[in-house]
């Protein structure tokens, strides 16, 4: 086994001294590169980089990045605020984060600041409950005890909270054990749900029954790579500018790293908006894939290239 890879390995090694690395030449020496244009008129401007998800509405961009952070962007002002969050939720007219002390925030879905929410811990009711019952029917199973119990509970928590029985509130997850609840009167969030609760409250585990679809003050949509309708971007060339080997794959003690060829270049691009037309070259390793936002935003377009998120603009 030993032998054989010290052969391929030697193998390889004759292969990528033989096979030297190719220089392109550009085409267009004279047109800018990326994000420049060649009419001053369309700007492009980056935004952020490392882009997961996006959602976004008329004022305003939320995009998750890898990492268990999150940005707010408004497109009415430029102004951004940034923080590191593993939970976000879109509410009411606001979003649901969880700060650095791993307690909730809401922030205002327009102006970002702190606003706030009722907050409802019916666990200690639950155990109160469980225990009473325990001492009055000590004969009992633990499961008929439980039984008991959860429909105490969700009896309780529908009459207080005003929830038809025959309909499943709005309810999302945030962290394990806690929900945002919104029953088309009032909107709340409950810490330490117990099963039984959750299990009443959360419309993925009862699929079949009504639910509750509260009208949301601004509706934030999800934006899909490739769902775009609108695109100002038009390649009309490509130049090679440089072809080498790497090492992809393997390298372990058993599998053999194989060296491939990799190809840059630049993409030659048209770019279009607001009647002003303009062009750019952008190097990268395959087709770009600029897919914009669907619709305007205060006269801007923003779209995402390489999990970078971008806006375009006309002066």
């Amino acid at each position: 086994m030993t032998n054989n890879r010290l052969f391929l390995g030697f193998f390889f090694l004759l292969l990528l001294g033989s096979c030297k690395e190719e220089h392109g030449k550009d085409k267009y020496p004279d047109i800018p590169l990326f994000p420049a244009t060649s009419n001053p008129n369309i700007v492009v401007q980056p935004i952020a980089s490392e882009i997961d998800k996006i959602f976004y509405n008329d004022s305003t961009l939320i995009y998750t990045h890898y990492g268990d952070s999150i940005s707010f962007y408004s497109v009415r002002t430029s102004m951004s605020h940034h923080m590191k969050s593993p939970v976000f939720v879109y509410g009411d007219g606001f979003f649901i984060v969880e700060n650095k002390e791993g307690k909730y925030e809401l922030l205002n879905d327009i102006t970002l600041e702190k606003q706030e929410i009722k907050t409802i811990d019916e666990s200690a009711r639950y155990k109160r409950g469980e225990d009473s019952l325990r001492s009055i029917y000590a004969q009992k199973s633990d499961y008929a005890l439980n039984q008991i119990n959860d429909s105490l509970l969700i009896n309780y928590f529908s009459t207080t909270y005003n929830i038809p029985k025959d309909k499943i509130p709005f309810t999302y997850n945030l962290k394990k054990g806690d929900l945002y609840v919104h029953t088309g009167q009032d909107q709340f969030i409950v810490l330490n749900v117990p099963e039984s609760l959750d299990k009443f409250l959360n419309p993925l585990l009862q699929p079949t029954a009504k639910k509750i679809r509260p009208k949301f003050k601004r509706h934030f949509t999800p934006f899909e790579d490739g769902s775009s309708s609108k695109n100002i971007f038009e390649k009309y060339d490509y130049a090679m500018m440089s072809k080498f080997w790497v090492w992809g794959g393997g390298g372990n003690h058993y599998v053999l790293a194989i060296p491939h060829m990799v190809e840059a270049g630049y993409y030659y691009t048209n770019i279009s908006m607001n009647r002003q037309k303009g062009k750019f070259k952008i190097m990268s390793s395959s087709d770009p894939e600029f897919n914009t936002i669907p619709n305007t935003i205060n006269n801007q377009l923003y779209f995402v290239n390489n999990r970078q998120l971008y806006k375009v603009f006309t002066k």
